[in-house]
């Protein structure tokens, strides 16, 4: 049978005959304490004299009439619901170190606490306290920490077995694992514990583990150690819940891995995506395609339609790769609208990467609305295989890259494979364009005037200054081949300044010279977009003392129509210095007449593929001069050739010629001769030759 204290059977006996109180003379002379604590109320319902002594009560009444509950600590609280679910399924008796405060006053005692059923039949709590005044504080502090520390404090044979658990422990243990291994989520990480405990009698790890509220993470610090009522071996464990840093530091994880906007996987998370991808086809005997996607036309969603609509493109573009996406795949966002599909090339489907690719064509084939405007966005493909065409990611990345701008250049909306020959020319324009840095840092860009002539007298009333590249070993780059680099590269606006500076600087010269010219010079987009660019025209003009009248800057017509406030601004100030504003090329788009008026353009020059096709398609021409005459504009036709041209186009009202018929654009010693003496003619041959060399002279 257990063993039942003195105080429990004369409180049992007392319980069955409640009016006798048999025994209570002998409760009162005990020396230890003994009192009966109603746990739901949080008051004493009776205790013998010593209980009045320590909880320093005047009577019985007195002490059953305190409200211990309400200046309970939530600690205190949760410690004692725990005993009374343990006294009601386990018939569980506890001794603690407790430290009571009657009127304030700390009284430290070690009580025996077990199970009393009240009459009503709710569980109380039977209390046999023995004063421990002369025990030293830091074992009654000890004692108090550990009832009311948040930190999970369990005592624990080597097996596993619970001796002990403190306030914080019993409330988060989930009583269904008993054993400290069955706590464990992943039963190696007990297994790595205990492998630290025996090597070097500690241990340290965070583990998820089942606790009353579910699966956590806890922070665990392990200690051998004796239980100082067995003497065994055992160990103990303190716990701190670290869930929140854990799911603090997996969404900083997975932030760091993904793009914000789309959800896919970004660039920093490719190298490791990549080596998981090509393990597993190194397990199967399998190759990786590398999916290098770039969608057509997405800068002019962005600046047509807005950067809200881009980024609504891009979330639908990610969506759709998502589907055509299996589990074996991996699909990644760069940067910008470039995106990475990681196609794992399983043997049972040979033709996979043909469905996949014709997949990506097809899905991102989309058609982006607005009130005003329709875009159609198609992507562009180049692909490289693993191990084919290199075993790293960015080798593959590389070689993608290239086989995509060969679709590009192929027309767009295709689909490239990378060979060696791609390989070649992108180190030709790799080498290209460090020489073009070069070139411009030490003043190989010069610009070259070709003649424009009235077509009344035929004498030359401007140059049209077009920007050459004068190559140290290469002789002179055609603009057919350096121009579209320094676009891609992003250095066409200084090729743009340096020109603009030479030839408005050329002009005065010439001033001085006695020859008065109007001065004409090429835009670009990048520099309409550039901030402040209307000033720098303005502090050209200003240096080189040139009357804002004497230049002139070319648009082609497709600029002309861009609708960016920063290009409108900048045009706006420009017209205002006085500037002439011409547009070229005119003829091979869509302008809006209205917005030409609105701007009041000096000057349209037919753009030469319909001049040189007269007299073919002398209605389209005629219709075209008809439309310039109606804006009351300077009308120059380009491309003119021979004189029969020439002829229609004066007799048809065309003001200015310019073309090979009057030279070709030449270096400024030459164009400066050719001014002078508008008879001389200099050889197309020796023009391309670099040799400028007149006849007749």
């Amino acid at each position: 049978m257990p063993k039942v204290s003195v105080a429990k059977r004369v409180a049992l006996q007392a319980e069955a005959e409640p009016a006798v109180w048999h025994g209570r003379d002998l409760l009162d002379r005990l020396a230890t304490a003994v009192w009966i604590f109603d746990i739901d109320e949080g008051r004493v319902v009776w205790g013998n004299e010593m209980a009045l002594d320590i909880w320093a009560a005047v009577d019985l009444e007195e002490l059953r009439a305190r409200r211990m509950k309400d200046n309970m600590s939530p600690a205190v609280s949760r410690r004692l619901l725990q005993y009374q679910i343990d006294f009601i399924e386990k018939d569980a008796v506890f001794t603690e170190m407790w430290t009571l405060y009657p009127r304030g006053v700390p009284r430290p005692l070690q009580v025996r606490f077990s199970g009393f059923r009240l009459p009503d039949g709710r569980m109380a709590m039977l209390c046999e306290g023995r004063d421990e005044m002369s025990l030293v504080p830091e074992a009654i502090r000890s004692a108090d920490v550990l009832l009311h520390t948040h930190l999970m404090i369990s005592l624990h044979t080597i097996e596993g077995r619970t001796l002990y658990c403190n306030p914080a422990a019993r409330a988060d243990f989930d009583i269904r694992y008993g054993s400290l291994s069955d706590r464990f989520v992943d039963p190696h990480d007990f297994t790595s514990l205990l492998h630290q405990l025996e090597s070097v009698g500690e241990a340290r790890l965070i583990a998820e583990v089942y606790t009353a509220q579910g699966k956590r993470w806890h922070e665990l610090i392990a200690r051998s150690c004796f239980d100082p009522v067995s003497g065994s071996p055992s160990l103990i464990l303190s716990e701190s819940d670290v869930t929140e840093l854990k799911e603090a530091e997996a969404l900083a994880k997975k932030l760091a891995h993904h793009d914000p906007l789309t959800g896919l996987y970004n660039r920093l998370s490719l190298p490791l995506r990549f080596e998981e991808l090509a393990a597993r086809a190194q397990r199967m005997g399998s190759r990786i395609s590398l999916l290098f996607i770039d969608l057509d036309q997405f800068k002019a969603v962005n600046d047509t339609l807005g950067h809200l609509q881009g980024d609504n493109l891009l979330r639908d573009v990610a969506g759709r790769l998502r589907e055509i996406c299996s589990e074996d795949d991996v699909v990644v966002r760069l940067a910008g609208d470039e995106f990475l599909f990681l196609l794992l090339q399983r043997q049972d489907v040979a033709c996979r990467l043909k469905s996949v690719s014709d997949s990506v064509l097809e899905r991102l084939s989309i058609t982006v609305e607005s009130d005003r405007h329709q875009l159609m966005v198609t992507p562009s493909i180049g692909i490289a295989h693993y191990p084919d065409h290199g075993t790293d990611i960015q080798a593959l990345m590389r070689r993608a890259d290239l086989a995509m701008y060969q679709a590009k250049a192929a027309g767009r909306n295709q689909v490239f494979v990378y060979n060696e020959t791609l390989s070649r020319a992108r180190e030709e324009e790799l080498e290209l364009l460090s020489g073009l840095r070069d070139g411009l840092r030490y003043g190989q860009i010069i610009p070259f005037y070709q003649p424009r002539v009235s077509a009344e007298d035929g004498s030359i009333i401007g140059m049209e200054a077009l920007a050459r590249w004068k190559h140290p070993k290469l002789g002179m780059v055609p603009p057919s081949t350096f121009i579209p680099l320094a676009e891609k590269a992003g250095l066409i606006n200084q090729i743009g300044t340096i020109v603009l500076e030479q030839a408005v600087e050329q002009r005065e010269q010439w001033m001085r010279n006695g020859i008065d010219l109007t001065i004409s010079v090429n835009l670009s987009l990048r520099q309409l977009c550039e901030t402040g660019f209307s000033d720098v025209v303005e502090a050209c003009l200003n240096r080189h003392s040139c009357p804002p009248e004497r230049l002139e800057l070319e648009l082609t017509e497709t600029l002309f129509s861009e609708s960016d406030p920063l290009v409108q601004e900048n045009l706006n100030r420009i017209r205002a210095l006085g500037v002439r504003i011409a547009i070229d090329d005119f003829g091979t788009g869509y302008s809006n007449i209205a917005r030409l008026n609105e701007l009041a353009v000096d000057c349209i020059k037919i753009d030469r593929s319909l001049v040189s096709q007269l007299p073919k398609n002398e209605e389209m021409v005629r219709l075209v001069i008809s439309m310039c005459k109606l804006m009351q504009v300077t009308i120059v036709a380009e491309g003119i050739e021979n004189e029969t041209v020439a002829e229609w186009a004066r007799s048809h009202g065309v003001q200015e010629l310019q073309g090979y018929l009057y030279g070709a654009p030449l270096p400024a010693a030459c164009a400066e001769k050719l001014a002078r003496n508008s008879n001389l003619q200099f050889s197309k041959i020796d023009v391309d030759n670099n040799r400028f060399v007149a006849a007749g002279i």
